[in-house]
């Protein structure tokens, strides 16, 4: 088992008045790391299967913050599936800079079918979705 590894930069936008990285953009960059992640293993958050718009709404997110990321520091977020139920993952990041842990998160998602009129109903997680995450299932790294 395996966390998906990537790079970001906080940009000035992305800061307080204190210079801080703004607690509002990790729930953002968590959720940019995950897209990258169904990118790589060739899939998408929002797409057709078995003709059937899929796509994978929040059902929760939260936070810790240990260290603040300041403005142009480079940091590495790692993600891993904490675990793949019926029909939600449950991830869990971190957000490390030289090494250190400065914040860590966890949200769970919903597979979901979106029907041309805008509803929303969750649905069974089609199985090459399944096997295409579970090497980054890793239930010990929280």
């Amino acid at each position: 088992m395996r966390s998906f590894q990537t790079t970001r930069l906080v940009e000035f936008a992305q800061t307080d008045m204190a210079g801080f990285a703004h607690f509002s953009e990790f729930p953002r960059w968590m959720e940019s790391v995950e897209h990258e992640l169904f990118r790589t293993v060739g899939l998408s958050v929002s797409m057709q299967i078995e003709g059937r718009h899929v796509s994978w709404p929040r059902r929760a997110c939260s936070f810790e913050f240990s260290r603040p990321l300041r403005f142009e520091d480079e940091f590495e977020v790692s993600l891993w599936v904490r675990e793949i139920g019926d029909s939600s993952i449950s991830w869990a990041a971190e957000f490390r800079r030289d090494g250190v842990v400065h914040a860590t998160g966890n949200c769970t998602t919903v597979c979901c079918e979106v029907s041309g009129h805008g509803t929303v109903k969750a649905i069974c997680i089609p199985g090459m979705i399944r096997e295409k995450l579970a090497p980054y299932e890793n239930k010990e790294m929280e």
